[in-house]
């Protein structure tokens, strides 16, 4: 990108003299309250980042492109590796309340792919991914690593557990009765769930349940889940055929 396309980003993000002072303001509170020359090199940057990135937020949280890590990348002069380090450290330090990680999850979904008994979804935010996998590893889960650091890897039931964990109340009741209401159907024991989570459950008994299952009872989550159910059926399919 050249200088004009630069100016032309930042009179964008930052278009008058209001939110200029304003930004201004957030760096006078580290320099001219009697510490001066306290705040690192390292948190002054992470600083500035997080002034910079918070307007595109103000402006396009839902797109996720307009701050992914490859825009930014070029918009600011430094690499991917380092874009991604630097969300990490102003998610902790300088928190927005407009990131709203589970619905963005929800929004990106539809990118989903099923291969080889896995969902597998590119998750351009380190943030998101992060909150992700905390949610999955805290119920008992796991990612598969690969070698691209925003690639979500995942078996199903724990993605069943996922979206269970991040709907409210009321929904979670009538996804989990749903979904053994289900299994009944299917001649599954469900005395087994108690003291289990559903995706817990579904690893335990995994040679027992098919892949037209999976898919079955996918569809009964709301939002999400109709897509990925179709994404397994097309794969049973294939195989079949």
């Amino acid at each position: 990108m050249n200088r004009n396309e630069l100016r032309t980003k930042y009179n964008m993000l930052f278009p008058d003299d209001r939110i200029k002072a304003e930004a201004f303001d957030k760096i006078a509170e580290n320099y001219y309250f009697c510490n001066f020359g306290e705040m690192s090199k390292s948190d002054f940057e992470v600083l500035l980042f997080s002034l910079y990135i918070d307007r595109i937020l103000e402006n396009s949280a839902d797109d996720m492109q307009t701050y992914g890590d490859y825009f930014l990348s070029k918009y600011l002069g430094i690499t991917q590796s380092r874009i991604r380090s630097l969300k990490e450290k102003k998610e902790l330090k300088y928190p927005n309340s407009k990131f709203d990680w589970k619905s963005l999850f929800c929004n990106i979904t539809k990118n989903a792919r099923y291969e080889n008994g896995k969902i597998k979804i590119n998750i351009q935010d380190k943030n998101l991914y992060i909150e992700i996998n905390n949610v999955i590893t805290n119920a008992g889960g796991y990612i598969e690593q690969s070698l691209s650091p925003t690639l979500l890897t995942i078996s199903p039931e724990y993605f069943i557990n996922l979206i269970l964990d991040i709907s409210d109340e009321t929904d979670r009741a009538k996804i989990i009765s749903d979904i053994k209401e289900q299994l009944k159907k299917n001649n599954m024991d469900i005395s087994k769930i108690e003291n289990k989570t559903i995706g817990e459950y579904l690893a335990e008994n995994k040679a027992e349940i098919s892949t037209s299952l999976i898919s079955e009872l996918m569809n009964l989550i709301p939002v999400v889940g109709p897509s990925l159910s179709s994404l397994i059926k097309s794969a049973v399919q294939n195989t079949i055929h």
